[in-house]
């Protein structure tokens, strides 16, 4: 058995901006600031890392973990009608034939490790058409720091499998520095993909095991992951 942990935004689909509109708009709602997100680089944060770095920017302190739960929520809500709104939002080139290739293969087990909430990282699969294949995931509700919910997904992972499941045969696709270097810090080998918004040159100096320019090779892909 192999198990195989995917990101979401900039691996599997872009938002087109969706997910940052919905902070704001949530921000504003909860707190009466406006553009909070503005200056903010979400890519390999976690969502309430996101949240804390808003509060900071913009109020001057850190904010309190009610209040950070409530701006979640009302984060999901807005989501809602970003997704359905956005132009932008798009599925990555070859991500649905190779996660339909990749069902098909009996000893694959499909999961996630996101810093999306589980909600709202469930709602961008949804609106891609992307949510049925994946079978367990770590998430940004699980922790504020990365490193943690890649050790929680994973341990998930292993939970459904048949048997043990040794660090060599766990495999993290992901788009930032932040996947790689998660990766490593669980045991995991990292398969960078330069989809996102780092560039294949940086992804390159931070030595991922594997690097692909897109995800639209299942061939090869395939022969990775049995590697």
């Amino acid at each position: 058995m192999r198990i195989l942990v995917f990101d979401i935004d900039g691996t599997l689909l872009l938002s087109g901006g969706a997910g940052a509109r919905a902070l704001d708009r949530a921000f504003l709602d909860r707190l009466g600031v406006p553009e909070a997100m503005k200056g903010i680089h979400p890519d390999g944060l976690t969502d309430y890392d996101i949240i804390r770095r808003m509060g900071e920017r913009t109020l001057g302190h850190a904010i309190e973990p009610t209040e950070a739960d409530a701006i979640r929520d009302r984060y999901a809500y807005y989501l809602k009608e970003e997704l359905e709104s956005s132009p932008g939002f798009r599925v990555l080139p070859g991500v649905v034939d190779l996660l339909e290739r990749l069902a098909r293969e009996e000893d694959l087990l499909l999961g996630l490790v996101t810093g999306n909430f589980e909600k709202t990282g469930m709602m961008k699969l949804a609106r891609g058409g992307l949510d049925h294949y994946f079978r367990f995931g770590g998430w940004g509700s699980d922790s504020i720091d990365r490193a943690a919910l890649t050790r929680i997904g994973i341990e998930r992972g292993r939970a459904l499998a048949a048997g043990p499941v040794s660090d060599e045969r766990v495999f993290l696709i992901g788009d930032t520095v932040h996947d790689i270097r998660c990766a490593r810090e669980a045991g995991a080998r990292p398969i960078a993909v330069a989809t996102g918004s780092t560039s294949a040159d940086a992804l390159r100096e931070r030595k991922p095991e594997f690097l692909l320019p897109d995800l639209t090779d299942p061939d090869r892909f395939l022969a990775i992951v049995r590697s």
